[in-house]
Formats: C-alpha cells, sequence, structure tokens
C-alpha cells in the first residue's frame, strides 16, 4: 500500500491542515452518486489579485449558470485518452473518438501518454491482469507482473516506471515501449515516488520510504546509489530542468527545510523552512517552484500571509529558484498543482464545501481565478488525486498549447470528462469516463 499525500480528504478538515485518511468504504459513499445541475459558479471574469492586503480573506462572486451551455473552440490541440471504458479509448479535444483499441472487454486504468505524445500505456483489469500498449497505432496487450496503478515514461520513451503491489506494499518493475519488462528485478517498499531526468537521459531517482536513491541504468536495478535519507516530509522528489539537481525537503531537528540537492555531487543549497508535510512542482523552465505546504495560513502553522524572503508565506506559494524568494498565491491548501506546458499558468485543484468536491483555480503569474466547483468520479479522486504529487511528475492535464484542462467529474448524467478552457464560460462535458489525460503533443 502506498502512503497517501497529505491532507486529500476533500472535506473542509483538509483546510485545518490535518492529515486525513479516508478509506474506500467512506469515499464510495460519498462519491458514489451522481450529483445534480451545479446552480452556481464563479464568473470567469470574477478574479481576484492574491495575496490579501486584509483580514477579511478573498471573497468569491456567485452567478446564476449560464443559459446557454457552453461549447468548446475549435483550436484546441492534442488529444484526450480516456479511462473507464472496456476499451482504450482516444478522442479529440471535443470528445470525438479517433481511436479505440480493444481489451478484451474488461476496464482500462491508468492511460499514460509518453513525454512526446507519441505512445500510450494502460492497465486492463482483467484475468490476468495485462498491460495495453500503443505504439505508432499498433496495440499490445501482455500479462502483467502485477496490477500496476501508476506508470511514469522516461523522457526519451526508452523505459516505463511501474509501480504495483508488491511484497512491502509498492514495487517498481521497468518497462520498455511494448509493456515488457527490461529486467527480471524489482525494487520494494512500503513508501514509492520517483522522477526521472528530464534532460533526455534515464536516470532516475527514487524516494523509498525515508530514503533516496539514484538508478543510472533503468535495465539494472541492482545497481542503486544512495544519495541521502531526507525523511518523509515530502513525496516525489522535484527534478529541475536542465540541471542535475532535485527539489526535495529533508527533516532537521528545527522542522522540514527545502534543498536544492545535486545528484552527482551531493552539494546542496538550503531554500528555507517548508511548513508541515510538502507537496512540490517545477516549472518547465526550472527557474520556480510551486510549494503547498499541509500546515500554512489557514492551518495554525507558524506561516504569514505578508511577504517575508526565504520563509514561509502561505499554504500555496511560488519560490524563486535562484534567489529564494516566495511569493504567496493562495491561502487555500492545494492538493494538484500542475504548470501548463508553456510555463505561464499553474492549475491548482483546491477542496471546496460546494459538493463537498474541489475547485480548480488557474494561477497566470499575477491573478489566482476560481474556477467552477466540481465533484471528482470516485476513481479519479481515490486513484489519482490521493497520489497527486507523484502524477505531478509528467504531464497530465493541460491541453499541449495551454489554454485548457480536462479532468472527470460527476454530474448530472453520471461519471463524465470535462474540458474547461481557461478563458472560456464554463466546463464541457465531452464524454463519459472515469478519468481522461491530454497529450503533451498537438
Amino acid at each position: 500500500m502506498r502512503f497517501l499525500p497529505i491532507g486529500l480528504a476533500l472535506t473542509l478538515s483538509v483546510l485545518t491542515g490535518s492529515c486525513t485518511s479516508v478509506s474506500p468504504e467512506e469515499l464510495e459513499a460519498r462519491f458514489s452518486e451522481p450529483t445534480t445541475t451545479v446552480t452556481e459558479q464563479v464568473a470567469p471574469s470574477s478574479t481576484s489579485s492574491l495575496p490579501p492586503t486584509d483580514d477579511s480573506g478573498s471573497s468569491t462572486t456567485t452567478v446564476p449558470g449560464p443559459v446557454v451551455p457552453p461549447a468548446l473552440g475549435d483550436d484546441l490541440a492534442g488529444s484526450l485518452a480516456i479511462g473507464g471504458a472496456r476499451n482504450l479509448i482516444i478522442t479529440d479535444p471535443s470528445g470525438g473518438p479517433t481511436a479505440s483499441f480493444p481489451t478484451a472487454g474488461v476496464s482500462v486504468t491508468q492511460p499514460t501518454w509518453s513525454r512526446e505524445g507519441a505512445n500510450i500505456i494502460a492497465t486492463a483489469l482483467g484475468e490476468p491482469v495485462t498491460t495495453v500498449a500503443v505504439r505508432d497505432g499498433e496495440v499490445t496487450v501482455r500479462p502483467a507482473q502485477r496490477p500496476y496503478f501508476f506508470y511514469s515514461w522516461s523522457t526519451d520513451g526508452s523505459y516505463i516506471a511501474a509501480l504495483g503491489p508488491g511484497p512491502l506494499g509498492t514495487s517498481l518493475d521497468i518497462l520498455g515501449p511494448d509493456g515488457v519488462p527490461v529486467t527480471d528485478d524489482s525494487l520494494d517498499a512500503a513508501s514509492f515516488y520517483l522522477a526521472w531526468e528530464p534532460g533526455g537521459g534515464d536516470d532516475l531517482v527514487i524516494h523509498r520510504d525515508r530514503s533516496l536513491e539514484l538508478v543510472r541504468d533503468p535495465s539494472d536495478l541492482t545497481r542503486v546509489e544512495p544519495i541521502g535519507e531526507p525523511g518523509q516530509s515530502f513525496l516525489a522528489p522535484a527534478w529541475v530542468p536542465g540541471t542535475r539537481q532535485i527539489l526535495i525537503v529533508e527533516e532537521t531537528a528545527e522542522g522540514g527545510r527545502l534543498v536544492l540537492l545535486d545528484v552527482d555531487t551531493l552539494a546542496s543549497d538550503d531554500l528555507g523552512p517548508v511548513d508541515g508535510s510538502i507537496g512540490i512542482s517545477v516549472s518547465p523552465d526550472g527557474r520556480q517552484a510551486v510549494l503547498a505546504h499541509a500546515v500554512g495560513a489557514t492551518g495554525g502553522g507558524d506561516a504569514a500571509v505578508s511577504f517575508v524572503q526565504h520563509e514561509v508565506t502561505a499554504s500555496t506559494e511560488i519560490i524563486d529558484l535562484e534567489t529564494g524568494e516566495r511569493t504567496p498565491i493562495s491561502e487555500e491548501l492545494s492538493i494538484w498543482t500542475e504548470w501548463s506546458p508553456d510555463g505561464t499558468k499553474v492549475a491548482l485543484m483546491q477542496p471546496s464545501a460546494q459538493l463537498d468536491g474541489a475547485t480548480w483555480a488557474i494561477w497566470d503569474g499575477d491573478v489566482m481565478t476560481r474556477l467552477e466547483p466540481f465533484r471528482p468520479t470516485l476513481a479519479f479522486f481515490r486513484n489519482y488525486v490521493f497520489f497527486s504529487w507523484q502524477y505531478t511528475e509528467s504531464p497530465r492535464i493541460w491541453s499541449p498549447d495551454s489554454d485548457a484542462i480536462v479532468y472527470a467529474a460527476q454530474d448530472e448524467l453520471g461519471n463524465s470528462i470535462q474540458v474547461r478552457e481557461i478563458d472560456g464560460d464554463g466546463p464541457v462535458r465531452v464524454s463519459g469516463g472515469e478519468v481522461a489525460f491530454w497529450s503533451p503533443g498537438r
């Protein structure tokens, strides 16, 4: 079993910074029934500049839903891979099917694009469990060593890191693009998170329980270099593009410290404190990172909303990796953060009291815009949001042109795939399904 990331129960208790584990039974009760139509939303024009300048907190403006249902523009790029059906389905951004790959009539999960968007790997939950690999439009279905619940492609597409149940809780296998293991060896741990070198190489950093290790040859898991014992105040390490450095958190007697660590020399730079457990997401250009603290201004920790260099400034903040300066962008806890491909925006999933669900907030460098509240599908919530900091290791929800996001939500018709243009009038239901992810390429 993987450890659950911080504060992922979508209730008001999350905003207090508690680390709440929600049982599958409670999730079923909370999310199994479709919701009614959303009757109120935050208007796209109702934006507020953060952080707040007074103690009153930020406010939202409620307006009636649009009379005319929102529609998508004609210029959205890329493709959607949709899970939850009895085939692996590929659609255009408006939900029009472009390909369907049979899987012997069993449900498909974990559809994961390669970094350039040419190939896909997925899991088909049959007897036996199989991997579904799509290469150059051809599908290969093979028995899997275990029911994989997470895939991550190396930057050049030569390898796939696959996590699944193991003797200690979680095991790592390395697969080729066809889904076939490249080595008979596996690595085991109770808690397992990873990050591929983003510069085109095949080095892999793994965070196993409290230890940090480097794998230089993914086809040989018997040779693993220890590079530290930072503890578990963070989950997935974040590799900084264009460097040999990763962002991690080290536990000290004085509390957690954000550290920039060179994986070859082990030289490190201290970038200041963190508050509680933390999620990290680095911008595509490697200049900034989003830091999401489990405890912050709303959690009763030591965070101050006013800006103080090198100190925690808010529950969610941006840090300049060269200067260490921090800018608060939200007093709310963020449970999923993902940079747009062009690096100009960040999508933050935050708990919402409405619908007992969540809200996407979009930070554009100056202004935070909160979108409509939604209720995640059970599969999206339990299988993805719980492990959000691992999924931000590779692009998932943004369109290639950084103008829309995709997510899975419950609506009046049941489980649905929603596409939301950032400058649009509201989400558009493009398909049924439990989860969907956007291809990185056009």
